[in-house]
């Protein structure tokens, strides 16, 4: 029986290949996105499971409230990690903190730039680093590193190298303890290179593991019972508060289970993060798959009445109705495994492409025997769910009257078949909406204005005491030999806020301990090189020797301040009075995506050793970069000159966004072409089931635009319906993700209208071709019969 349904499915596949090729399309299209949307999914929910303590890592974050907001971050003080280590042995175990580093390595005429960090406690034991060579515990003996195979090959070609020494920013020479396996892509620390003591890294900086308010370092720890963590976390707080009380601090510990989906936070609380997007995938995948299953019941019922006369035969020779519904799910089994087959190829042509979108490594499982598993699964799910309908509608067809060629489609049945259209259209329209406002808010971002002008701008990513201290002199010869307009030395590069600090007053000011408000040293070149916007007053100048105690303002510390004009207030910080001689546009040096930190820039307050320089523009770029990097050489042959241009670093900023607009507009094209395909369906089975209808139409007068008119109103209808349902729905969801956001998009009215007419128009494009092919029909064809 088995083998007579195949060949009966084979049989009626091959009958009709226009219907067979849009049936296995839709399909193929629904389970391409599907296959894809999984793969990234499952990649995202893979997240740091390689390490063996998975279940039980947590990292210490800390909330402060920063005028009169709260702020969640990673960044946590030594002391902390230092308490919990001697005084939470019990609650927390395997305390580890470490900084985060990028250095210049040398072995012998090798240099190349490394990512890496100290490490205090037991890092390589807390997130299971694997050993390839050597002893990869943390390193605590001074002078001593562990590092990654990848690393070991880039110095010395090969993994066989404990014993050697690197020399680290020409000065500092590390003995190799160990080497450890590459960290995969899909974890925290992957790009690791390196595990330096953190008792160097005390040595260097005498004191820092006294103070509380260096928040600078990141600390995790091992929980084996979760029940402690609220406990642990009131405690740590409470210790905290008593060594720092500027920012009310509040301590949080995140599981390492949330650390990359989870890792947004509102109020000191877990706002998601990466998780909406996994789930949106998830969703606009199901709803894709749910649009080509609805085509496949929509065409296989489309073409019910040309097999009429087959079911009324099987009937009148004793085949019964379980048998043909058996027979027709096997055929549809049958196309849904083509499908799956051809949607197998696609994505693995197609997946290169997907991984420059996503900035990740997608692979299809072959070797994994659970992708067959659930791929058959899958395949026998769908394929009966959706071969159910038509198979129950087919076999419902009284045998006599199936003969005569009097099959009637009852009025239920056809109500139904319009209800999935609707569906479909609510699904594609309410996709067209989101794709709109998401390429709108990337679009609108993009726009933003960002305070100063970054073409031709670059950050140079290292420098060393050589170069600072002889800055100056680097920079003239820069610009005496026209290969640059001018450079800066500042604490940080123009779009890098990376420090806040309270205690700041002035006239006016309640606050107890003071507001907080972003830093940045700068010299008095950074005007000119960045090519700032002054609102009011002017630049740090050499000729006045007051502008050590001055300093300048964003409009966003000029609005929170209070300051309407340059003399009507001073900005005050440990006790010395700071005069305000400017105020710039605001800069654009965080995320583009949040409203902007009250920010104050000062001559002398942080060391001094970022370099942003400002290319001249007539000269030819790779040349000239050529000639400046030999110019730092001169300075310090040991320096690699490692840089980017400002403009690139901003544009990584938006890698999200457009990751989304991207597959958001592939995946509502792919679901508009399958909605048209089931339009197309409905209109196929409307027009054939109405062609007595027409033809006698054309008999009485009626014209051939009359007849279009009478065939494409009620499909506008279904997509007026369909647009009736996506509306409103596609308003409250994006309008609750576009409240992530605090420099936003409002949404108008102009985006329903846009995207309704959108709908109306592929509408009529594609019921058109068969209205006017059925009006153009001669009717003595369509009648003949009678």
């Amino acid at each position: 029986m088995i083998k007579l349904f195949l060949k009966t499915a084979l049989r009626n596949l091959k009958r009709n290949p226009l219907h067979t090729t849009i049936n296995i399309l839709g399909l193929s299209l629904g389970f391409t996105v599907a296959l894809v949307s999984t793969l990234w999914i499952l990649k995202q929910f893979s997240f740091n499971r390689n390490h063996e303590n998975y279940d039980n890592i947590y990292q210490v974050m800390l909330t402060g409230t920063f005028n009169n907001e709260k702020s969640t971050g990673h960044s946590t003080p030594i002391p902390l990690a230092k308490v919990i280590a001697s005084d939470f042995t019990n609650e927390m175990q395997h305390i580890t903190l470490i900084t985060n580093e990028s250095n210049n390595l040398k072995v012998g005429n090798k240099k190349l730039n490394a990512e890496g960090f100290y490490a205090m406690g037991e890092f390589s034991e807390l997130f299971s680093l694997k050993p390839i060579q050597g002893d990869i515990s943390t390193p605590t003996a001074a002078s001593t590193i562990i590092i990654s195979e990848s690393l070991a090959q880039r110095l010395f070609g090969s993994n066989n190298s404990v014993g050697k020494t690197i020399l680290f920013n020409g000065k500092e020479q590390y003995s190799i303890q160990g080497i450890f396996e590459d960290i995969p892509e899909n974890s925290t620390f992957q790009g690791l290179e390196y595990i330096l003591p953190f008792g160097d890294y005390l040595h260097k900086n005498e004191g820092i593991d006294q103070k509380w308010s260096h928040c600078y370092f990141r600390t995790f720890g091992k929980i084996e019972n979760p029940q402690n963590i609220s406990g642990l976390e009131r405690k740590l707080t409470n210790i905290f508060r008593t060594n720092l009380t500027d920012i009310n601090p509040e301590i949080l510990l995140h599981p390492m289970s949330k650390w990359h989906l989870y890792d947004a936070f509102k109020n000191g609380k877990n706002a998601g993060g990466q998780i909406q997007y996994v789930w949106m995938f998830a969703w606009i995948s199901i709803f894709i798959l749910l649009l080509a299953s609805i085509n496949f019941i929509n065409l296989n019922t489309a073409r019910s009445l040309k097999r009429g006369k087959e079911i009324g035969v099987l009937k009148s020779v004793g085949v019964n109705r379980r048998q043909l519904i058996a027979g027709f799910l096997v055929e549809s089994t049958l196309a849904v495994c083509c499908a799956f087959l051809i949607a197998t190829l696609l994505a693995t042509l197609i997946l290169p492409w997907i991984n420059t979108i996503t900035h990740t490594t997608l692979h299809i499982p072959f070797a994994d025997f659970r992708f067959y598993s659930y791929s058959l699964l899958g395949i026998l799910v769908i394929g009966l769910l959706a071969g159910l309908y038509p198979a129950l509608f087919l076999s419902s067809f009284n045998p006599v009257l199936a003969l005569k060629g009097k099959v009637s489609i009852s009025k239920g049945s056809f109500n139904a078949r319009k209800g999935m259209v609707v569906l479909q259209f609510a699904i594609s329209i309410f996709l067209m909406i989101a794709t709109y406002l998401v390429i709108k808010q990337l679009r609108y971002t993009k726009d933003r204005p960002i305070g100063y002008n970054s073409s031709n701008l670059i950050n140079v990513n290292n420098s060393s005491e050589l170069i600072t201290k002889n800055f100056e002199v680097l920079r003239k010869q820069l610009v005496d030999q026209r290969l640059i307009q001018d450079a800066s030395l500042t604490s940080n590069f123009v779009n890098h806020l990376s420090l806040t600090g309270g205690g700041f007053n002035w006239q006016g000011n309640e606050t107890k301990e003071g507001s907080i408000m972003g830093i940045f040293t700068i010299d008095e070149n950074f005007s000119k090189t960045v090519q700032w916007n002054f609102l009011k007053g002017r630049n740090f100048s050499k000729d006045f020797k007051t502008d050590s105690t001055a300093v300048i303002i964003n409009e966003a510390a000029a609005k929170f301040m209070g300051v309407t004009d340059l003399t009507s207030k001073q900005l005050s910080k440990r006790g010395i009075n700071y005069t305000i001689i400017g105020i710039i546009q605001n800069t654009l040096s965080e995320s583009p995506f949040s409203a902007i930190t009250p920010t104050a820039y000062f001559l002398d307050f942080l060391p001094k050793n970022k370099i942003t320089i400002r290319l001249n523009e007539q000269q030819d770029i790779s040349q000239t970069m050529k000639a400046i990097a030999q110019q730092f050489n001169r300075f310090d042959p040991d320096l690699i000159f490692d840089y980017i241009f400002t403009d690139k670093e901003y544009a990584k900023q938006f890698e999200q966004m457009e990751m989304i607009k991207s597959l958001t507009s592939i995946f509502t094209g792919l679901a508009i072409l399958i909605s048209c395909l089931g339009l197309y369906a409905l209109v196929s089975f409307l027009t054939e089931q109405r062609e007595k209808e027409i033809g006698i139409r054309k008999v009485l007068g009626a014209s051939e635009l009359s007849l279009w008119k009478l065939l494409c109103t009620e499909y506008l209808w279904l997509t007026l319906m369909g647009f009736l349902v996506a509306a409103p729905l596609a308003y409250l969801l994006m309008e609750t993700w576009l409240d992530n956001y605090v420099y936003r998009i409002s949404i108008s009215w102009a985006v329903f209208a846009f995207t309704g007419l959108t709908a109306l128009v592929i509408t009529l494009l594609t019921v058109s071709y068969q209205a006017i092919k059925a009006a153009l029909t001669n009717p003595v064809i369509t009648l003949r019969n009678e």
